[in-house]
């Protein structure tokens, strides 16, 4: 990251004109500038994370899209195979009553 500006010399000068002394404000003045070079993000280190953020989220995006058409294809063969065996039972159940009709008839006729 870059390191943001503090005026060390000013921030000296009000720390010791509020009664500190001077190596107390070189002291504090130092900790304070340490704390903003090494942990003070710039508007630069802030693009460059948006713009990371920003491929990242395109690429998930991508990968779910990819992801999202194959379940669909897997859902359609489902369907097909579904339709297909409901089409079979269908058929099998309607000859089996159509059988029992012949027999009802079979037996009416016996009787």
């Amino acid at each position: 990251m870059a390191s943001a500006t503090f005026d060390t010399l000013h921030a000296a000068k009000a720390l010791t004109a509020a009664g500190f002394e001077a190596q107390q404000a070189e002291a504090i003045t130092d900790t304070i500038r340490e704390a903003f070079t090494e942990s003070v993000a710039t508007k630069a280190d802030i693009a460059g994370l948006e713009a990371a953020v920003a491929a990242d989220i395109a690429e998930v995006k991508a990968e779910l899209k990819a992801e999202i058409a194959e379940v669909r294809t897997e859902v359609a063969a489902l369907e097909t195979r579904m339709v297909e065996r409901f089409e079979a039972l269908y058929k099998q159940l309607w000859l089996m009553g159509l059988g029992i009709v012949t027999a009802i008839a079979a037996i009416v006729k016996l009787l």
